[in-house]
């Protein structure tokens, strides 16, 4: 058991991040789920949520006790202060869970690798903890499709989506690696299995 090498995998919706995270599973890598982890957080009783209820008060919960996330959303969207605040609260709780992942995952196995599948690249816990970015992008036009074929919306839609997003040359600025995901799973798995040599 001991320290693992860490890549830490970003890139925009709609450039195939998620079918590389697959790819690098197949390939013996511990995949750690920012996504998951920022959805988990959130639920009563974990740490986000308590942080989250002790700033918005009981207003901002569903009967159930769950966050009504669609009354946060609407906050935050108006006002950037307190997307700044709930981006601060649930980044510092995700970035302590990676962390720990990290150690569970090394203290628990001898091969292998790890991969933070991370939507937004950031420094505490994505670009401080990973050895080597890996991005993957595509032209906006493919990414487009792929949304409106994967989400069901409209290409206004998809293209809101993505433009609220950095843009592929922001990711590429960040990567060690960039991974062109243009044509198809064959060459996407043949690219995936260069950068990992």
């Amino acid at each position: 058991m001991g320290k693992m090498r860490i890549i830490g995998l970003t890139g925009g919706c709609g450039t195939g991040k998620s079918t590389v995270a697959g790819l690098l599973a197949e390939k013996g890598g511990h995949i750690i789920d920012a996504d998951k982890l920022t959805w988990e957080l959130q639920k009563p009783g974990a740490s986000a949520y308590e942080e989250i209820v002790k700033w918005l008060g009981t207003d901002f919960l569903l009967e159930d006790g769950s966050l009504n996330r669609r009354k946060i959303a609407e906050l935050v969207f108006n006002d950037k202060q307190a997307l700044r605040k709930l981006n601060n609260i649930v980044h510092t709780k995700v970035a302590e869970e990676i962390k720990s992942s990290i150690e569970l995952i090394e203290s628990t196995h001898d091969e292998g690798f790890i991969v933070l599948d991370v939507p937004i690249p950031v420094e505490k816990g994505f670009l401080d903890t990973a050895d080597v970015i890996w991005v993957t992008v595509a032209n906006n036009d493919i990414r487009v499709e792929r949304l409106m074929a994967r989400m069901g919306i409209s290409e206004q839609e998809a293209m809101n989506r993505i433009n609220s997003q950095l843009s592929n040359w922001e990711y590429e600025s960040l990567g060690d690696v960039v991974i062109e995901n243009e044509k198809g799973i064959e060459e996407l798995k043949q690219k995936v299995e260069e950068a990992l040599d």
